[in-house]
């Protein structure tokens, strides 16, 4: 029987610290290096996770559309293997017969709930997570405001956590005379969205219908010019596009044309630095963490070179 395939994505995980310029009212922004990054995250590991009664550790994260948990099952020579898991109530699940089809009730007690979850693989030398799509699990943001509950408002760092792209879409597009339009849709969370028009969560008694909502902005060049004096500034803008919304990029892409053709949008997601794997078997549900972390391991080294090719190092 032919194994199941998932993908595996690929992104650049840095934090940004805003410092004051002095004598001024103005700020800079500072690039935190690598090994800062992995320090704060060490910090998470020793003083904000619990310890479990396997010798790992975890912590809840909270987001706009819930909470998920971060569970560290291995941390060693600069490297972090981490399952994301996401809770489900028990009268939203129930076990199946792939016969019968019968359902029948997962026993929980009170202070359980089941949990769908998947993995990443983070190599902080490089900065580089490698993140395995499974249905239903949390998505990789989970990793990012993990660092962003612990030190947002303490230190006031913004963590990124930005999709690798390969380089030849950018390439193709510089080659074009026109760059007329850069389109981005990004995933809004609800405060965001009821703070625009002067509302706030507590103004609801429920809000269940509104988890997360998407904005769209365009960057219009004047009709017949390119929005660029300078294609060089696509590559600035895109990495910038990138580093702001990170994994809440739902949509980007660019309109380019040359002298006498017709505008061509070019969808930039497309282009993201992925790798389509496929497992042994296809029982893939009988797999172990550690048949998950190999996949990752091997992946991720495999594709090393090309990664750190593509991301800004």
């Amino acid at each position: 029987m032919a194994g199941k395939s998932r993908k595996i994505s690929f992104y650049r995980l840095s934090i940004d610290k805003k410092e004051p310029i002095a004598g001024s009212r103005m700020h800079r922004i500072i690039a935190l290096s690598n090994e800062e990054v992995e320090n704060h995250f060490k910090m998470i590991y020793d003083n904000r996770m619990h310890s479990l009664s396997n010798g790992r550790k975890a912590m809840q994260v909270v987001a706009s559309s819930g909470s998920d948990v971060v569970e560290v099952l291995e941390y060693t020579n600069h490297t972090a293997f981490i399952k994301i898991g996401q809770q489900n109530p028990s009268n939203t699940v129930a076990l199946r017969d792939r016969v019968t089809l019968e359902t029948e009730a997962v026993p929980m007690n009170p202070n359980q709930l089941l949990e769908l979850f998947t993995y990443c693989y983070v190599d902080f030398l490089t900065g580089i997570v490698s993140y395995i799509s499974i249905s239903g699990a949390p998505r990789v943001s989970t990793f990012r405001n993990m660092f962003d509950n612990a030190f947002l408002h303490e230190e006031g760092l913004a963590t990124k956590l930005a999709a690798i792209m390969t380089k030849d879409v950018l390439e193709t597009l510089m080659r074009k005379s026109k760059i007329g339009k850069i389109t981005v849709t990004v995933a809004v969370p609800e405060d965001e969205i009821l703070s625009d028009i002067g509302l706030s969560i507590d103004d609801y008694d429920a809000i269940e219908n509104l988890r997360t909502r998407t904005a769209t902005y365009k960057l219009v060049g004047r009709r017949n010019k390119s929005l660029f004096r300078d294609n060089n500034m696509l590559v600035k803008t895109i990495e910038a596009i990138r580093s702001k919304y990170g994994d809440n990029i739902e949509a980007l892409s660019a309109s380019a044309k040359d002298e006498n053709e017709k505008p061509e949008e070019y969808d930039l997601l497309q282009y993201s630095f992925t790798k389509t794997v496929t497992f042994e078997r296809d029982d893939i549900e009988t797999l172990a963490p550690g048949d998950f972390k190999n996949i990752l391991v091997t992946t991720y080294n495999a594709n090393k070179t090309d990664l750190l090719r593509y991301s800004r190092i």
